[in-house]
């Protein structure tokens, strides 16, 4: 067998798209338009004896983690012909990418979002934030006796007026955790629905609320009502509204969102897709476990390059903390380490000090992203800690802002 690991080349672009759209029960029947949409040059591909039989890329990515941009390499289209499967090829991949990622300094973290968790995680990634789904009548939408009601107005928005989503997408995002600095074509395929050149959205294109406050906008609601039937019980209406996206930037302009979703007389149903885990909703909300709410597994991610990556993050106080790290796939990952934060920022350097802190790589980029303090990874066994390990300012140091979350799929 002879195995060749490159990026597809034009006209290569068909193959690589026919791929995925098998494993992910996608297959038409149809050509492949020979348009995958990702740059053939953040491709990699497995070829087995000349068949295009694995495919990889990766997006470059800026993401917020703790309120700082790192870039980030947005792994996507991974999947293997089914009479390819077992022979190790994405393990390859990943390996090729990691070090040429390693050598040419690129991003030194890879993120990506599963359909089986259990795959990657057997590379050195790890789940690093849970996503929230809310499934609620909107008769059920109220709120608790001490939230007041919102004062600004909503007002129908159009899918013309993305300059003015950004902006304000920028200011809720800016100091959050996870979230991407979102280019047109997340807008455009995911959040909007306009695009149709990666397959249909579900639900179709997106209707747009903009919510202001004295006549200046302070948050936006993007959902679709588009599905309609009766109610499974043949009483009470049946529409389905589906959030996509939100964003606010005062306290009012959340409660305005549950305020708006609550006039949907035609909906038994509204369904947030996706919310973080420190959402108000479950807060603020009269009866919560209306909600119904389901947490999931959500962003994984890994460390490739551990000494670019840890600098990049704020932390939330000063400490020092010696720590030895396990990564067989990046070795150069691998041994003891010192990471010390202060005003100025964080420096992370070489040692050859006694470690206070042993984990995996999978268990540090939990802790870079804020999903489990040290104190959680030691008792969750992720980590183990010395004596003396000064857990609660390990636990000071790395907390988060926010709760890691990533509304975007990629």
């Amino acid at each position: 067998m002879a195995l060749e690991i490159r990026p597809h080349t034009q006209e290569e672009a068909a193959a690589f798209t026919r791929v995925p759209s098998i494993v992910f029960g996608n297959y038409s029947g149809r050509p492949p338009s020979g348009d995958p949409g990702i740059h053939a040059d953040w491709t990699l591909c497995a070829f087995d004896d000349g068949v295009l039989a694995t495919t990889y890329a990766a997006y470059p990515l800026v993401m917020r983690v703790n309120g700082a941009k790192v870039p980030v390499a947005g792994v996507t289209a991974v999947g293997t012909l089914p009479w390819f499967r077992r022979r190790g090829h994405l393990r390859k991949i990943m390996e090729f990418d990691f070090n040429r990622r390693y050598e040419q300094r690129m991003e030194p973290v890879a993120s990506l979002l599963a359909s089986i968790a259990g795959i990657y995680q057997r590379y050195g990634y790890a789940i690093c934030s849970t996503s929230v789904r809310y499934e609620i009548d909107p008769r059920w939408i109220n709120f608790v006796p001490t939230e007041p009601a919102a004062t600004g107005r909503w007002r129908e928005g159009s899918p013309d007026e993305l300059p003015l989503l950004e902006r304000i997408y920028r200011e809720f995002s800016r100091p959050r955790n996870g979230y991407l600095h979102r280019a047109p074509i997340i807008w455009e395929n995911g959040v909007l629905g306009t695009r149709t050149d990666f397959g249909p959205v579900e639900h179709g294109p997106s209707l747009v609320a903009i919510y202001e406050e004295a006549g200046e906008p302070q948050g936006y609601l993007v959902y679709a009502a588009k599905f309609l039937e009766q109610a499974s019980d043949n009483a009470g209406p049946g529409q389905r509204v589906v959030v996509r996206d939100y964003a606010w930037k005062t306290r009012d302009a959340n409660r305005a969102m549950w305020e708006l979703l609550k006039t949907f007389d035609l909906a038994n149903r509204v369904w947030v897709q996706s919310a973080p885990t420190d959402d108000p909703a479950p807060h603020v909300l009269l009866d919560p476990r209306e909600l119904h709410a389901t947490h999931r597994d959500h962003l994984l991610s890994r460390i490739i390059d551990l000494e670019r990556a840890l600098p990049m993050r704020p932390y939330s106080a000063e400490g020092r903390v010696v720590f030895e790290v396990r990564d067989e796939m990046c070795p150069w990952n691998a041994g003891r380490w010192s990471l010390e934060a202060g005003a100025e920022g964080a420096v992370v350097k070489r040692t050859q000090e006694s470690p206070e802190l042993t984990l995996d790589i999978s268990g540090l980029v939990q802790l870079m992203y804020g999903q489990i303090s040290p104190s959680l990874a030691v008792r969750y066994g992720r980590a183990e800690a010395n004596g003396s390990a000064p857990l609660a300012i390990w636990d000071a140091m790395w907390r988060t802002e926010y709760a890691p979350y990533c509304p975007d799929s990629f």
